[in-house]
C-alpha cells in the first residue's frame, strides 16, 4: 500500500514538474518576442539617432550646392538601403534590367535623391530631433517589415514636421527604406515620379537613367 502511495506521489511530483516547465516555456515564449521587439526598436532609434545627428550637422556646415549634395548622398548610402529603396521606386521594370543598368540607375537615383531634397535643408536650419517612440511594422502579407520610428522635427521659429523612419534589417543592419513625411510616404512619391519618368523615356532603362543623372546636376 505504502508503495503505491510514493509512486502516486512520485507520478503528482512529475505531473507537478511538467506544468511547471510548460508555464515556464508559455512564459519565455511570450516575453522572448517583446524583448526581440524591444532590442529592435532600440537599434532603430539608436540608428535614426546617428542619422538625424549627421544630417543636422550637415545642414549646419554652411555648404551648398554639389558640395552639400556629395555630402548627403554619403550619408544616405550609409544610413538607408538604397539599393533596395531604388529598387523598390523602379518596381517591377527592375527585374528586366541588367546588372550594369540596375548599378548605374542606383548611382543615379542616389544623385537625384540628393539633389532633390538637399535644396530643401535650409528650412531645416538649427532643427532638432526629438523621439517619439516606434512600432513594427507588417507587410501586405502580415510579416514583419523592420520598425516604424516616429520623430519630431522641431524647427525654430517655424512649425513642427512629424517625420516617421521605417527601418528594415533585413540587409543584416538597421537600415531606412522609408520616411514618412506629415503623413506622405516618400517611397510612394518616387515610385510614382520615377515610373512618371520611366514613361516619359519610353521605358527605357537608359533613358531614364540619364534623366536622374541630369536632375542630379
Amino acid at each position: 500500500m505504502f508503495t503505491g502511495i510514493s509512486e502516486m506521489n512520485a507520478d503528482m511530483t512529475i505531473d507537478r514538474r511538467t506544468v511547471l516547465t510548460g508555464l515556464a516555456a508559455s512564459a519565455v515564449a511570450l516575453v522572448m518576442p517583446r524583448m526581440a521587439f524591444a532590442d529592435a526598436v532600440s537599434r532603430a532609434q539608436q540608428h535614426v539617432s546617428a542619422a538625424s545627428a549627421e544630417l543636422s550637422s550637415l545642414v549646419n556646415s554652411g555648404k551648398s550646392g554639389a558640395s552639400l549634395y556629395r555630402e548627403f548622398q554619403r550619408i544616405m548610402s550609409k544610413y538607408a538601403d538604397m539599393p533596395v529603396v531604388a529598387a523598390s521606386c523602379l518596381g517591377r521594370d527592375w527585374r528586366s534590367a541588367s546588372s550594369s543598368q540596375k548599378k548605374a540607375y542606383v548611382n543615379a537615383f542616389q544623385g537625384y535623391l540628393a539633389a532633390k531634397y538637399g535644396r530643401q535643408f535650409g528650412d531645416f536650419t538649427n532643427a532638432t530631433i526629438q523621439m517619439e517612440g516606434g512600432r513594427e511594422v507588417k507587410d501586405k502579407k502580415g510579416r514583419s517589415a523592420g520598425v516604424e520610428v516616429f520623430t519630431t522635427v522641431v524647427r525654430p521659429g517655424q512649425e513642427n514636421i512629424g517625420v516617421n523612419w521605417q527601418i528594415s534589417e533585413r540587409s543584416g543592419s538597421p537600415k531606412a527604406v522609408n520616411l514618412i513625411i506629415e503623413g506622405v510616404s516618400l517611397l510612394s512619391n518616387e515610385r510614382q515620379e520615377i515610373g512618371a519618368m520611366l514613361d516619359a523615356q519610353g521605358g527605357s532603362i537608359d533613358g531614364l537613367i540619364h534623366q536622374l543623372q541630369s536632375r542630379a546636376a
